[in-house]
């Protein structure tokens, strides 16, 4: 009911601007025209109203109804499916040599044809638009086209034309004043140098667009840029970043952003191994994604299934798999063309003949690809049992070796002394309780007292070295420099580079197996190690997260997970901890 009301008077409104300019067409096609951009489903609601009405129109008329319906349906993200609407309009407003509406015509025949799977054709449709709009005069058509000039080249892999496209738009967009078109061009800017692996520049780029985010309140679009920042650091394997980045950006989706954020949210998820919540999203990108993000989401589906020997599904995900290959494939393969004949002067191609070579090129990469399809599922079968079987025994040995090491650990407590102790006390008792004519027990009692003496004595030397070593860290230049860092709040808290270095090489002079017997239960990231490194400095949780600056929380979940892969049940970090420790 709101939005009818709103559209009621919206409407209205532009009746009223409208009523007293005499314009060649009518009024309810002008006022459809500026509803596209703004509501298209209201414009797609006004033009079906009029349908009827139109036939009674002239010819420019019904021209210029037909072209607003393509215009209304693609901003409201209506797939095109044919080139049958659009070829008739262009070919009259060609023929029109007309001015205004054949650079939109040219732009909008662009983007069928790109929705079609065909990027040269596309292509030299956005550069016919180009060349005929009004020179040395801003118009927002132009930054348009080169949004989508600059993503089809992002997707052949031209990241150079990419960049070189978007940084014009960049301009097109200062020149037009518009601060959310200025956004997603330093959005597509940051992801370009991110895919030709220039982080820095990347950084740069995705900040400037967060800060004008910022100024502008459109929370919208701060969460679209969180959501491509968390692409970045899932590429760097900085998951936590990642998480905290992507937890705003699932909030508040626009329609034209809901693939993108998807793929990256179902990626994380399946990176940290969270399976459910990444086949969620990898489920719902089948119904909106794009053809990137769909074959993506069924190839990782059917990983997942196959690891839960869901046969079955995984075979119906590895067909879907391939026909979204066999789709990228026909784009590639025209995109591949037209480098052969330049970017900018690719000549138009009867769509008949290319339809037609496409089609006898489908039928034999069905057959093809039916045969690798199940040929990939046989193999990906026994490689999955194998891997499994293999897994599992690494696992088993982890755990072992952790079990070994624990045992060790404890042979050296304070704890083990003091049972030790005790069960000497008992055996004292005992002693002084036998009667004497009982020899042989009692040698063999006196036997168990001395290897409970010598048990308890290797013990408290053990734990005197332990001791001595553990002071000796905590007394070394290091640790005391970090100390004395984390009390003054002014300063700069985080650890250096050439610090963690000084760190581990401290390390292993006090402990010289400490690294060696963390290697052998389990391979460790960086910020894994540096967390272990810290504990054994004797460093407190929130201490841990001033110096490596993560938040306590991911400190403390760091410390939880590691406990649960090597030891493979639930346990408190603290316990973590004291294995550290002790090691």
């Amino acid at each position: 009911m709101k939005t009818n009301t709103r559209f009621i008077l919206l409407t209205c409104l532009l009746l009223c601007f409208y009523a007293c300019d005499r314009k060649p067409y009518p009024q309810s096609l002008i006022i459809a025209d500026s509803l596209a951009s703004i509501q298209p489903d209201s414009a797609i609601t006004l033009l079906k109203t009029l349908e009827d009405n139109i036939k009674t129109e002239s010819e420019s008329t019904q021209m210029y109804y037909r072209l607003l319906c393509i215009k209304a349906n693609d901003k409201a993200y209506i797939r095109h499916t044919s080139d049958s609407l659009i070829l008739p309009i262009l070919h009259y407003y060609i023929k029109k040599e007309d001015e205004k509406h054949l650079p939109e015509a040219y732009y909008y025949a662009g983007r069928v044809y790109r929705d079609l799977g065909d990027a040269p054709q596309a292509l030299d449709y956005f550069e016919k638009s180009l060349e005929t709009l009004p020179k040395n005069k801003k118009h927002k058509l132009k930054s348009y086209i080169y949004s989508q000039m600059g993503t089809l080249f992002l997707y052949q892999g031209l990241y150079n034309e990419a960049l070189e496209i978007f940084k014009k738009k960049y301009a097109c967009d200062i020149d037009l004043k518009d601060s959310v078109g200025i956004i997603y061009t330093l959005r597509d800017i940051a992801g370009t140098y991110r895919d030709i692996n220039q982080k820095d520049s990347s950084i740069y780029y995705y900040q400037a667009a967060y800060d004008l985010g910022k100024e502008l309140k459109r929370q919208d679009l701060i969460n679209m840029v969180q959501s491509q920042i968390a692409g970045l650091y899932i590429q760097s394997k900085k998951y936590d970043l990642a998480k905290i980045a992507l937890q705003d950006a699932l909030t508040d989706i626009k329609h034209s952003n809901k693939s993108g954020i998807y793929s990256i949210a179902a990626k994380l998820y399946h990176k940290i191994g969270m399976t459910d919540s990444a086949v969620y999203y990898y489920r719902a990108l089948l119904d909106f994604g794009t053809i990137y993000a769909k074959e993506n989401a069924h190839r990782s589906l059917a990983e997942i299934t196959m690891k839960e020997n869901n046969c079955l599904l995984a075979i119906q995900h590895i067909q879907a798999y391939l026909q979204c290959v066999d789709s990228i494939q026909k784009i590639t393969y025209t995109e591949s063309l037209h480098q052969m004949h330049s970017l900018y002067n690719y000549h138009l191609r009867e769509k008949e003949n290319y339809r037609l070579k496409n089609e006898n090129q489908k039928k034999a990469d069905y057959l093809k690809y039916g045969l690798i399809g199940f040929a990939v599922v046989i193999a990906s079968f026994f490689s999955y049992h194998q891997y499994n079987k293999r897994k599992k025994q690494e696992l088993k040995y982890q755990l072992q070796k952790a079990e070994q090491m624990k045992v060790e650990n404890y042979k050296k407590s304070q704890q083990f002394i003091e049972e030790n102790n005790a069960q000497i006390r008992e055996l004292e008792k005992k002693l002084n309780d036998m009667n004497s004519a009982n020899e042989i027990l009692r040698k063999e009692i006196q036997d168990q007292k001395e290897l409970l003496c010598q048990e308890t004595r290797r013990a408290e030397i053990e734990q005197s070295k332990q001791e001595k070593a553990q002071k000796s860290l905590f007394d070394s230049d290091i640790c005391q420099l970090l100390k004395k860092r984390l009390l003054d709040p002014q300063g700069r808290i985080f650890i250096t580079t050439e610090e963690w270095i000084t760190l581990e090489n401290t390390l292993k002079e006090i402990y010289p197996n400490f690294f060696e017997k963390l290697k052998g239960i389990y391979a460790f990231n960086e910020f894994q190690l540096h967390v272990c490194m810290l504990i054994k400095g004797g460093f407190s949780p929130s201490e841990i997260a001033k110096l490596t600056e993560h938040p306590k929380e991911t400190i403390t979940s760091t410390r939880r997970r590691l406990y649960v892969r090597i030891f493979q049940k639930k346990g408190k970090p603290e316990e973590w901890d004291n294995f550290i420790i002790t090691l």
